[in-house]
């Protein structure tokens, strides 16, 4: 952009052509044919918007599509939103979002998608790693997660709930969620806030989900025009959000950062449901990869020098190191001749300082035989994530 031409420069000049003119002395030549260039406009920041193509050919449109197409190209509040759609397929989340990103530059990025009936939600928390559910192309993911080198999970960087409070107070029939649902729709929280830890996302990013058309929320049935509106009534309540949290006077920034740092600290207890919410994903990453048999990312979940207790049904303890309780495992699941399963039914946490406690019940499916029991988890943080500092677990019951 060319720079502007200051008010003195300018004076100066017109003063020197006015005194050229009264000696008699002729105007150069470049100064009769080059007026002064005048400052391009500056182009205004955008806001991209994402939804998703339909479930597969034939299926109904998809809401999170309807609801923003209108809005591409529209100057919105001094932003110009931009809108995409993306194709409902494993792994484009991040490769679209990475291109767009670059074309656009936003200051911020809002994606959509299809969620239930009956209310609209705004998701808190991504899991990295996907359920084998078959996309658009009829093909299930190539690989379990969805960056290799990301953690387990991201808590959203939004202050959702904050944010959904601002929409409830509009009248707006919406929630906080954590079950994003394992599909597209996490890939893209996922992908969103793996982008914005790398810095190529700099503003804020947020995942909301919309009711399908044609069903009913309170008082309303839903339409493209109707999901228009919480999609608008979505960014107000971001702008005012963000234009009431102080700024420091020294900070020159111009673009908003994320909803978390545009607002007043938020106190312990929203810190530690923070924690919690990362720490409750570990454990469900922990029985999912165990029970999809990735014994090296199972061999993951441990620190180097984890110990592994057993409480046997006499009552007996047995410690094993990491290395050989995990060829443990790899054996049983050789040797078993049905597919097992191990899923959490119930999981209790708390903070000790540097350290997380997890007690967890648990039910473990192998054919007809059903087993219970429980695991007992420490955990520290390990380079940014969790892992297992010991673990020690039984059985209760047989079924």
């Amino acid at each position: 952009m060319t720079p502007p031409i200051s008010r003195r420069a300018t004076l100066a000049a017109s003063f020197l052509l006015l005194f050229a003119s009264a000696l008699g002395t002729a105007r150069p030549a470049s100064a009769q044919e080059a007026p002064a260039p005048i400052p391009a406009a500056a182009d205004p920041p955008v806001i991209l918007l994402t939804g998703f193509e339909p479930f597969g050919k034939g299926k109904p449109p998809n809401s999170s599509w309807e609801g923003i197409k209108g809005l591409d190209g529209r100057e919105w509040r001094g932003y110009k939103l931009v809108a995409r759609q993306l194709p409902v397929v494993w792994d484009e989340p991040l490769k679209r979002l990475e291109a767009l990103v670059a074309e656009h530059d936003p200051v911020a990025v809002f994606a959509f998608g299809q969620g239930r009936p009956g209310y609209f939600t705004i998701e808190g928390l991504a899991r990295r790693d996907r359920w084998a559910f078959p996309d658009n192309d009829g093909k299930k993911p190539g690989r379990p997660a969805i960056a290799a080198d990301g953690p387990i999970a991201f808590v959203a960087t939004a202050d959702v709930e904050r944010l959904v409070g601002a929409l409830v107070e509009r009248g707006r029939t919406v929630k906080v969620s954590d079950e994003a649902g394992r599909y597209l729709c996490e890939e893209m929280l996922y992908s969103l806030e793996y982008l914005k830890k790398a810095g190529k996302i700099r503003g804020p990013v947020l995942f909301s989900h919309v009711p399908p058309l044609g069903v009913k929320v309170p008082y309303r049935d839903v339409d493209a025009p109707y999901v228009e509106s919480y999609v608008m009534d979505l960014l107000d309540a971001w702008r005012e959000l963000d234009q009431a949290a102080p700024r420091p006077k020294t900070d020159p920034v111009v673009r908003p950062a994320s909803f978390r740092s545009q607002v007043p600290a938020a106190p312990a207890a929203s810190s530690a449901t923070a924690r919690e919410k990362e720490v409750r994903a570990f454990v469900e990453h922990y029985f999912k990869v165990w029970s999809d048999q990735d014994m090296d990312g199972y061999d993951d979940c441990f620190m180097t020098d984890a110990s592994i207790q057993h409480i046997n049904e006499q009552g007996q303890l047995f410690t094993l190191a990491r290395p050989r309780f995990v060829a443990s495992q790899r054996d049983v699941h050789r040797r078993s001749p049905v597919r097992m399963v191990e899923v959490p039914e119930s999981i209790e946490i708390r903070f000790e300082q540097q350290l997380a406690r997890a007690v967890v019940s648990w039910k473990l499916t192998a054919g007809s035989r059903v087993d219970k029991g429980y695991d007992h988890f420490t955990l520290k943080e390990d380079r940014g994530r969790w892992r297992i500092v010991n673990l020690l677990f039984y059985s209760t019951e047989d079924e």
